[in-house]
């Protein structure tokens, strides 16, 4: 082989390797046109979701400052049903020196009035723990209601948001993966020419 057509050969190498490096360069613009593409869409898709979760974030306010509002409830009718005991028990002192006083003159109407005002007590207590028990029982319903509003919430994040973001990942390593195992080919590719030419020289 003479040298002219050792010259030929390796224009010819040369024009190979630059068709193959602008033919990567092309690959590499695609991608990343495309990445581009990918990164607009998913931020349309997570604009939505903000805006869907902006309202349900507001209406946790209200549902915090309705639990509040539940809470002062509680304590009011707790400090009434106090009130009314404490006035029930002064009412019972009252009456109970008053029969103290009159208890010489008629023991059946001492009875009765004692049996009268422990039924006032006693209903008073009723009523109050029915109160309890119904504010206490409105608290959990509305504690369950916001649990379970904030677990569809984190489900619907998870599916509309991170999906996506995996999927985008994913194909990002194998872009990678590609690039990696292309890139590396024509170095061998490369490196096996020089070695022929060597042995070939």
């Amino acid at each position: 082989m003479n040298h002219q057509t050792f010259e030929t050969i390796i224009a010819v190498a040369a024009v190979v390797i630059f068709v193959i490096q602008a033919v990567v360069f092309l690959m590499i613009y695609v991608a990343i046109k495309k990445l581009t593409g990918i990164a607009s869409s998913l931020q349309a898709r997570v604009e939505p979701i903000i805006a869907k979760a902006e309202p349900i974030i507001e209406k946790v306010g209200p549902v915090v400052d309705q639990v509040q509002g539940t809470i002062a409830n509680v304590k009011e009718t707790v400090d009434t049903v106090s009130l009314q005991a404490r006035e029930a028990l002064e009412k019972v002192t009252v009456e109970t020196r008053a029969i103290a006083a009159a208890i010489s003159t008629s023991s059946l109407e001492i009875t009765g009035l004692v049996r009268r005002q422990a039924e006032q007590i006693s209903e008073t207590l009723d009523l109050a723990n029915s109160m309890l028990q119904r504010q206490i029982s409105e608290l959990d319903n509305l504690l369950s209601r916001t649990q379970n509003r904030i677990e569809y919430t984190t489900v619907e994040v998870q599916t509309t948001v991170l999906q996506p973001i995996r999927e985008v990942s994913a194909l990002l390593v194998g872009i990678r993966r590609a690039l990696d195992t292309l890139f590396n080919r024509d170095r061998k590719q490369i490196d096996k020419a020089y070695q022929d030419e060597e042995m070939f020289i």
